[in-house]
């Protein structure tokens, strides 16, 4: 189907009295808007109250209203986008300079901003002071409780055995990422207090957000609370007693492991352990206590137990605030985060978590942060609306779309129609030839040119965008041959969707998706 054939199945099913005004251009984008005022000055349309032209089509639509005194628009760069402009379309003021699936979007972006506000500050006015925790003092507060989005805390994993630089580059990754915690994660086996004392102070020099730590050796505890933790996690029956007398001011999340750090298999004893280990910890003077059921890797020993273990809690007590642990699943399956971190997401909102934890241990759960905390965005939405996470205006679909957009082939004509068979060959370009690299601090695409015969480079381009990459190789007369001209474009492109997808680039290699 057509993109003529699009919009008119989409107009014929408007309630909008229309006229579709086809012009002898094969490609819409190729088309200006002072053609199109011109070829519009030669039609009666008098009786037009609004003229909308595709959003790809490049000048300013104002030129049709001077030119046939009709009020003109952009819609949307794709006409399968048409439904979302017509039902909005009295409700927004379009442009005539930017398309309305832009506007759309960025409306949308403020309407979902403004519904999260609104969903915090009666969080604040529904939950009793007696249900209310609150982390940090001053302006970095944090409240946790029944009624608030959950929050989402990002742990450094092994954070004592990298370098203070490494930790601040991680942790303000994590800040920009949206984290509402950053977690110092210690090595398991403990043994490193300096180091647990050293990794508090990098994050709490490069963040404002609250600072926890995440260890079972009371000597790391103690030093990581001495150095400005705001929060503890893994306190249990083994650690308790010893760290008491240093963190009871502090909060804590309380674990469902027993002594020696044994986790329970059986739901019912490790609920019973986890309601034990909060009875002694508010005994010994532990007044901000958040638990922890655990949850459990696929098979190691039980995913759906650990789940159940966290609903059987939440039956017992309503009110004690929950830290569900996501980052034990995502990092133990190869499989996408993205779509696993919704899911999960999803779950504990369910179960009734509170904080939500994620980590970014691995290559393939690089950006976990920030889709975690796109999740919880999605669900909180969700929830208030008591609907299933779709149609919220905010996504998670990366890999594949929610409605399908392209063109099918439906070519009708009379055309020699060619099978094409011959492939590309390398070609030596007296110009010089590229290596192609990502700056993953920056997100960006390195471009590297090597005059022609040398080993040694002799201009670096660095850019977000392709296009402005190869526009500097030909604006610089740096390429001589239509092959090198798209193999440049086509590696270029390449490095682009393995930025955006998180996929490893090497040059000359395809970008494999699940093929195995």
């Amino acid at each position: 189907m057509r993109a003529k054939d699009i919009v008119k199945e989409h107009l014929r099913r408007s309630e909008f009295d229309h006229e579709i005004c086809i012009l002898p251009v094969p490609v819409a984008a190729l088309m200006s808007t002072q053609y199109i005022a011109r070829m519009l000055e030669h039609k009666d349309i008098s009786d037009i109250d609004l003229v909308l032209i595709p959003g790809l089509i490049k000048g300013d639509a104002s030129i049709i209203r001077k030119r046939v005194g009709v009020k003109s628009w952009k819609g949307p760069k794709n006409a399968a986008d048409l439904p979302n402009v017509l039902q909005v379309i009295e409700k927004i003021k379009f442009s005539t300079i930017f398309p309305a699936d832009e506007l759309i979007r960025k409306a949308g972006i403020k309407d979902i901003e403004m519904s999260l506000n609104r969903i915090e500050k009666e969080g604040r006015k529904a939950t009793p002071r007696e249900d209310l925790l609150v982390l940090g003092k001053g302006e970095k507060k944090l409240f946790i409780g029944p009624h608030f989005p959950m929050r989402v805390l990002a742990e450094i994993v092994d954070a004592s055995i990298m370098s203070t630089e490494e930790i601040k580059k991680r942790a303000s990754v994590y800040d920009a990422s949206g984290a509402d915690i950053i977690d110092v994660g210690m090595v398991a086996g403990g043994g490193h207090p300096e180091d647990s004392s050293r990794a508090v102070k990098a994050v709490k020099k490069c963040t404002k957000k609250i600072v926890s730590i995440d260890a079972q050796d009371p000597e790391e505890i103690i030093c990581g609370i001495k150095a400005g933790a705001d929060l503890i996690l893994s306190i249990d029956a083994e650690n308790m007693s010893e760290v008491a007398e240093y963190t009871v001011d502090a909060p804590v999340v309380v674990t469902s492991s027993g002594r020696a750090h044994v986790l329970e298999k059986n739901i019912e004893k490790r609920i019973s352990q986890l309601n034990e280990n909060i009875r002694r910890a508010r005994s010994l003077g532990y007044m901000n206590v958040i638990a922890d059921p655990v949850l459990s890797p696929i098979f190691s020993p039980d995913l759906c137990n650990s789940i159940q273990a966290y609903l059987r809690f939440r039956e017992i007590d309503t009110n004690t605030p929950v830290l569900f642990g996501a980052g034990n699943v995502t990092e133990l399956i190869d499989g996408d985060s993205i779509g696993a971190n919704l899911l999960l997401t999803g779950i504990a909102a369910e179960v009734g978590a509170n904080i939500i934890l994620t980590t970014e241990g691995s290559v393939k759960t690089k950006n976990s942060v920030s889709e975690v905390v796109k999740a919880v965005k999605m669900i909180t939405l969700a929830k208030n609306r008591k609907s299933p996470p779709k149609d919220l205006g905010i996504d998670l679909l990366v890999m594949k779309d929610k409605n399908w957009k392209e063109e099918m082939f439906t070519i009708t004509e009379k055309i020699k129609k060619l099978s094409a068979k011959r492939n590309l060959e390398p070609a030596h370009d007296q110009r010089g030839s590229y290596r192609i690299l990502i700056d993953r601090d920056k997100n960006e695409i390195v471009m590297v040119h090597y005059d022609y015969g040398k080993i040694k480079p002799d201009l670096i381009f660095k850019s977000k965008e392709p296009d402005q990459l190869i526009g500097e190789a030909i604006n610089r007369s740096l390429l001589s041959r239509l092959e090198h001209a798209y193999y440049l474009g086509r590696e270029l492109e390449k490095a682009k969707i393995a930025i955006l997808t998180g996929k490893s680039y090497v040059q000359d290699q395809e970008l494999f998706f699940g093929t195995n």
